[in-house]
């Protein structure tokens, strides 16, 4: 049995897992580790990228799994993209995961360093709006399939719920002063 379908059959014990480390974060940084760290390892995946918003209507990439990750918790370079520009752009906007067969063929995509020649890029968002955005690249034209897109769909919805509450903890602090 194969990774993708290993996590879809155990989904639930696993994103159990996940809800169980994610509730230890203090920040949105810290989510975007767990959840870079979460998905690449459980899907096996060589990349693995974390967007946030920045709040000027941009994302900037907050965590890193593969070759993008640098020493310690600190993403090699730290991207910003503008909301509606690449694929993760695009997913950010439309606040729908966004899959890519064939990087070479599709004019949103963003060249940034790396071999990828298929993307999958899943929004995490809450009532419509955007807390984040899982993005992975392959060097294989079409590594993505529907079984990926649902894995990261749910790891994605695992970490929307954290990401929300430390969003309004975070305004209702802000509220207090």
């Amino acid at each position: 049995m194969d990774v993708v379908s290993r996590f879809l059959l155990h989904r639930d014990r696993l994103l159990l897992r996940l809800d169980e480390l994610l509730q230890q974060s203090a920040d949105a940084d810290e989510v975007a580790w767990i959840l870079c760290e979460h998905t690449g390892r459980e899907l096996n995946l060589a990349d693995c990228v974390m967007y946030l918003p920045a709040g000027d209507d941009t994302l900037v990439q907050a965590a890193a799994w593969g070759p993008r990750r640098g020493a310690g918790r600190m993403p090699e370079a730290r991207l910003r993209l503008s909301a509606g520009r690449g694929v993760v752009g695009d997913c950010a906007r439309l606040l729908r995961t966004q899959r890519v067969d064939d990087t070479r063929l599709d004019t949103r995509y963003v060249h940034d360093g790396g071999l990828g020649l298929s993307e999958l890029a899943t929004a995490i968002c809450h009532d419509e709006i955007l807390l984040g955005v899982l993005d992975s690249e392959a060097v294989d034209a079409a590594f993505y399939d529907p079984r990926y897109e649902q894995a990261f769909e749910a790891i994605a919805g695992c970490g929307a719920a954290h990401l929300w509450r430390l969003r309004n903890a975070a305004v209702a602090g802000a509220g207090r002063r």
